[in-house]
Parts: C-alpha cells; structure tokens; sequence
C-alpha cells in the first residue's frame, strides 16, 4: 500500500461536511480501493485546489468504483470459469448478446451529466451510476474474457484486451470524477437567471420574455443614448 495515498485520503477524510467523507478499516485493508483511489489521486492533490465538499464527493466516487471493480474482478472470474471448454458458436452468441447492454450503457454513460442532478438528487444519481456503471464494465470484461476464448485463448489477445479494458475503465472513472464536481450547475444557472429576471423586473421594470421571444429586445430601453454604434449592434445580436 502505497503510505502517500493513504495519508492523503486520512488527510481529506477528517472533513465531515459530508456524510461520505470517511475511510473505514475495510476500505484501508482492501487493494482495490487504493487502486480506484490511485486512479483519482490527482484530482485530490493541491494543484485543483478542491474543497472540502468536492474533495468528498471524489472520496464517495471513489468508494463507488471500489464496489464496482469488485463487481468485475468476481464477474470476471466466473465467466472464465464457466465459458473456458465451451463451443465457438457459444461463444459467438455470447457477444452477439452482450454488444447491446455495452452499446447503451456505455453511451449513455458519457452522454448523462451530473450537471443537470440537483444536488438534492445526488445520492440517487450516485446509485443510478453504481448500476449503470456496473452493466458497462462487466459486459466488457465478459466481452473480452469470451473474444480471448474465441480467438484461442493467445496470450497476446489477452494483454491487449486488457488493455482495451483497462484504458476504457479509466477513462470512464475519470470522466465520472469530473463531471460529478457539476452537480446541480444546471440548476444553479436557472436560479440565477431567475434572480437577473426579478431584479430587470423590480429594477428596471423590465418584463420577462414570452415564449419565444427575446429578452435583448426587452432590454434595449435600457440602453443609453450615448451607446456607441458596436455595443448597440452587439445588442441588435
């Protein structure tokens, strides 16, 4: 166990600004959780500044990824188990079945974005990404188990599968980490154009657009006569 990680997640841990935030003895003693945690160790050191609400959120992630590795290391080791003597042509429907969940999940996988959760709504967005991750990845470690039986089981297709594996699996936990620091941005702009829109109002006795219109042409009364001929065709859009 490398003693650098570790003394950074109990250095984040003592936080308690989120009930996520604790490391317990199960998660020290575990070799995968440390390496779900190497895996987003950058975005917890000085260099991103996070807070402590953030630097919890990844803990939490982290956590998540842990289980979810876990999902693929015993999936894993009973689909090698129980397609190692079976026929080509089993194996071949095999994938034909698996190519649909590995399709939708993994597309909706980078196509979702914490950004429109509320933060409210974050503890069942942290479960509905547990779920869909878990899908994803395990039907590409079953993929990639049955396509090294299908081709002969060949070292060499084994080491780039895992690769493949390995590199998509990364790549989809980074991307969880950093999309999940904009939970609630969709609703933090709509809050914030709702108070611009009462201050026009109250202020300015702007009103608000109807459906369909523009809110520049309401505000073009506003503009003062001296306004230069670029800032009113800025305006002018």
């Amino acid at each position: 166990m490398d003693k650098r990680l570790q003394g950074a997640a109990e250095k984040l841990a003592h936080h308690r600004e989120h009930k996520y935030e604790q490391i317990t003895l199960l998660q020290k003693i575990d070799p995968i959780y440390w390496l779900s945690f190497a895996f987003s160790y950058f975005l917890l050191t000085d260099k991103y500044k996070l807070n402590a609400t953030e630097s919890n959120f990844i803990l939490t992630n982290i956590n998540k990824h842990r289980r979810i590795i876990w999902v693929n290391v015993l999936g894993g080791v009973m689909v090698y188990h129980g397609i190692a003597d079976s026929d080509p042509a089993k194996l071949s429907t095999l994938i034909s079945v698996l190519i649909a969940p590995a399709f939708i999940t993994g597309g909706a996988w980078f196509a979702i974005t914490f950004g429109g959760v509320p933060e409210k709504l974050l503890d069942a967005a942290l479960v509905i990404t547990f779920w869909m991750f878990s899908a994803f990845t395990l039907s590409l470690t079953t993929m990639g188990i049955t396509i090294y039986f299908a081709l002969g089981g060949e070292p060499l297709v084994l080491s780039v599968i895992a690769f493949i594996n390995f590199a998509v699996i990364l790549s989809a936990v980074l991307y969880d980490n950093i999309d999940g620091l904009k939970v609630g941005l969709d609703q933090a702009l709509k809050d914030n154009s709702q108070a611009n829109l009462r201050y026009l109002k109250q202020v300015h006795d702007v009103e608000p657009p109807a459906e369909g219109e523009n809110i520049y042409d309401n505000l073009k009364k506003l503009v003062p006569k001296e306004t230069s001929a670029n800032d009113q065709e800025s305006l002018d859009g």
